[in-house]
C-alpha cells in the first residue's frame, strides 16, 4: 500500500447518501439521532448514530447541513438498505422526504492539501467540520489538520490525473488511526454509542432531547457504567480479520473479551479496531484473534485518550 497521503483520491463505492428535505426535516432528523440538528449550522456537518429503543446502534453516520432544511445523511449502502425505510416509517404525517443517492452520484475520499483541491477546480473550506456545496458537489472537511475530505459529487467530477488513486482500504486505514468506527451489517446492534466512542468523538449529545434509545445512551453515560471500549491494535501474522470476529483472551475460551469493528492492512501487518472489555484491558490481558489460542494482537497508540473501566 503506498503511503504517500499529499495527493490522494480514494472511491468510496461502499457508501452511500440520504438526501432528507422538508419544513419539517430539522425537528424530525433530530428526534431521531443521537446528535444535535436543530443547532447544526448550514454549511457544516457532523457524526451521529441511529439506535434501536434498546441503545443499540443501527447506523454511524456523517450529516451534512447544507441548508435550513436539507440534509445528506451519508453511511455504507448496506446499512442504508434497512435505515431507509425504517425512518420512512416514521415520518407519518411530517412533511419530510427521503430520498436515496441518485445512481449518478458518487462518494469520494480527498486527501491532499487545501491548495492543491482549489487548483483542481474544488472549492474547499479550510475548517474541520464546515463543507462547501457548490456545483452540484458538497465537500466536507473533515480534518483540516490531515487534509482530509469527503466529496459527494456528479460523476466525472474530477480531472484526477493529477492525484494518486488510492484503495478504499487506505481510507479505513485513516479512519481507525483517527479513532472513527464503521458500524456495517456484521456489527449492527452489536454495541451502545459509548462502546465505538461515540461520546469521544463528539456524535453524542447528553443534552439535547428524545431519540430511539435515549434512555439507555444516557444512563450509561451517567451512571459511568462503561464495560467496554474501542480500541486500536496491531497484528501482524496471516490471519486477517473481519468485522464481528471476536477476540479472546489467551488461556479462555469459553468467552470472548471483544469484537473487531474494522480492519486495515499497515505497514507491519493490521490495524484493528476494536472494542474490548475495560477490565481485561486493566488487567494487561493477553488478546488473541478469534481463539484463546489464536494469533496475539497489542495495543498501538490510541488516537485519542480512552479511560478505562468506568464502572
Amino acid at each position: 500500500m503506498n503511503t504517500n497521503t499529499q495527493t490522494k483520491i480514494i472511491p468510496l463505492d461502499d457508501l452511500t447518501s440520504l438526501h432528507v428535505t422538508g419544513n419539517d426535516a430539522t425537528r424530525f432528523l433530530h428526534a431521531q439521532f443521537t446528535n444535535d440538528l436543530e443547532n447544526l449550522p448550514v454549511d457544516s456537518w457532523q457524526y451521529s448514530s441511529y439506535c434501536t429503543p434498546k441503545g443499540r446502534l443501527l447506523a454511524f453516520m456523517t450529516i451534512a447541513r447544507l441548508e435550513n432544511s436539507e440534509y445528506l445523511l451519508i453511511l455504507p449502502k448496506t446499512v442504508s438498505e434497512s435505515i431507509l425505510p425504517r425512518l420512512r416509517m416514521f415520518v407519518m404525517r411530517d412533511d419530510v422526504t427521503i430520498t436515496p443517492e441518485s445512481e449518478q452520484s458518487v462518494i469520494t475520499g480527498l486527501v491532499a492539501p487545501a491548495n492543491v483541491l482549489t487548483d483542481a477546480g474544488l472549492d474547499v473550506k479550510e475548517e474541520t467540520g464546515k463543507l462547501s456545496n457548490k456545483n452540484n458537489r458538497c465537500i466536507l472537511t473533515l480534518d483540516a489538520e490531515t487534509e482530509r475530505y469527503l466529496c459527494i459529487s456528479h460523476k466525472d467530477f474530477l480531472d484526477t490525473s493529477s492525484f494518486e488513486v488510492a484503495d478504499r482500504a487506505d481510507w479505513t486505514l485513516l479512519d481507525i488511526q483517527a479513532g472513527i468506527p464503521a458500524i456495517l451489517s456484521e456489527t449492527q446492534e452489536a454495541y451502545v454509542p459509548q462502546m465505538v466512542n461515540l461520546d469521544l468523538i463528539g456524535a453524542v449529545n447528553f443534552k439535547k432531547g428524545c431519540y430511539p434509545g435515549q434512555e439507555i445512551v444516557a444512563r450509561v453515560h451517567y451512571l459511568g457504567k462503561i464495560k467496554q471500549r474501542m480500541y486500536m491494535l496491531t497484528a501482524q501474522g496471516d490471519n486477517t480479520a473481519k468485522p464481528a470476529d471476536k477476540i479472546y483472551i489467551a488461556g479462555h475460551p469459553d468467552k470472548a473479551a471483544g469484537t473487531v469493528v474494522q480492519v486495515a492492512e499497515n505497514e507491519s501487518g493490521q490495524l484493528i479496531q476494536a472494542v474490548l472489555q475495560t477490565k481485561s484491558v486493566d488487567k494487561n490481558a493477553d488478546f488473541r484473534l478469534g481463539s484463546d489460542d489464536g494469533e496475539k494482537i497489542t495495543f498501538a497508540a490510541q488516537p485519542y485518550p480512552v479511560a478505562s473501566n468506568e464502572e
